[in-house]
């Protein structure tokens, strides 16, 4: 089942059910500020000639096989996990490669095409350039260095729940979401445990919210409960920021540990408006900005909400596959964002096998 599968199946179960971490995170950057007046959100491809294939070469001409997320690191090279490819690529210098993986299947750790995925579904980059990843089948965080080096960095083999070390913590599988901080410390929306976890780079990993407990509930991150919480990403105040998919909703931890619900009225559409009436259809990952914009993806579109609480539609419409400008662009199942430090965002545009870009003007 690919992860666009995948997604619908749970989508089509959640349509169903719906009726004290002290830094800062990113897959994105996020702080304070006024709203922004619009910009024209301008989309083109960056990577990938549509051909569900893999191969490396120049980026326009290079093949993906389903890639399901991005991330971008500091120095600006573009991390893209493969999920039919079972790879690592790497984008820069207008070129494509593969940091690790090939198309032997499996988890194993090693360098480069040593190293084995088997479904790698989700990808965050640290401040150092080291890449992390899940892998849909795999209840492990791995590690990947730039020098293509595979580890694993938390989580047992063992799927379950479990704090404490990180090599013997324990996650389930089918994790939705990864990010990384400023100093490092990463965070996982641990979709099937109905929590959000943390990993210091002290090794250790921690609960940031969530009881275990399948629901709405908003107050302390120890009594909260969520509906399959999956991305996630942080500010610079050191709030934390997830997207709960079975409540259709964004919520929000603050540094203290309190929960609420940042935008969304719980009801599926994709109404624009005041953050808590608006409407997402089907919120999958999320990154922020250095002025305090969410960026969210939400079915064949992108989704933004101001600092001060207004939801708009930057980009995209119906499926398909077209650049352009704002609503004129076209994606098919967009499944992971990333975003650089300028503030331009990266799309892995997962049925049309392209890595896609957008620029604000």
């Amino acid at each position: 089942m690919t992860p666009v599968q995948r997604q619908y199946a749970l989508v089509a179960v959640l349509a169903v059910i719906a009726t004290t971490i002290n830094i800062g995170c990113k897959k994105g950057h996020h702080g304070d500020g006024p709203d922004e007046p619009d910009k024209k959100a301008i989309v083109t491809t960056l990577a990938g000639d549509g051909t569900d294939d893999e191969e490396d070469g120049p980026a326009l001409s290079a093949k993906f096989h389903t890639p399901a997320d991005v991330a971008v690191a500091p120095d600006g090279t573009v991390y893209v996990v493969d999920y039919n490819g079972h790879r690592v690529r790497k984008i820069a210098g207008g070129q494509v490669t593969t940091l690790a993986g090939s198309d032997s299947t499996g988890i194993i750790n090693g360098n480069g095409a040593a190293a084995r995925f088997r479904d790698p579904y989700r990808i965050a980059v640290d401040p150092a350039g080291n890449c992390y990843v899940i892998d849909q089948v795999d209840p492990r965080i791995r590690k990947v260095t730039p020098n293509g080096d595979v580890t694993t960095y938390a989580g047992m083999n063992a799927p379950g729940f479990a704090d404490g070390p990180a090599a013997s913590a324990q996650f389930l599988i089918n994790a939705e979401g990864l990010a990384s901080d400023e100093a490092g410390n990463i965070y996982l929306g641990d979709t099937f445990n109905q929590r959000v976890r943390a990993v210091s780079r002290a090794a250790e990993v921690s609960t940031a919210a969530g009881d275990g407990t399948e629901g709405l509930r908003n107050g302390n991150k120890g009594a909260a409960e969520f509906r399959y919480p999956s991305a996630v990403t942080c500010d610079k105040q050191n709030n934390i920021y997830v997207v709960d998919q079975g409540n259709l909703v964004i919520r929000k931890i603050t540094p203290g540990g309190v929960v609420s619900t940042f935008a969304g009225s719980g009801k599926r559409g994709t109404a624009d408006g005041d953050a808590l009436t608006a409407q997402f259809d089907q919120p999958l990952d999320l990154v922020a900005d250095a002025r305090g914009n969410i960026y969210i993806i939400d079915s064949q579109r992108i989704r933004k909400v101001t600092p001060k609480g207004k939801v708009t539609t930057v980009a995209g419409s119906v499926e398909g596959y077209e650049d352009g400008e704002g609503a004129d662009a076209k994606f098919r199942a967009p499944f992971g964002l990333g975003i650089d430090a300028a503030g331009n965002l990266f799309v892995a545009d997962a049925n049309n096998n392209r890595i896609r870009k957008i620029t604000f003007q």
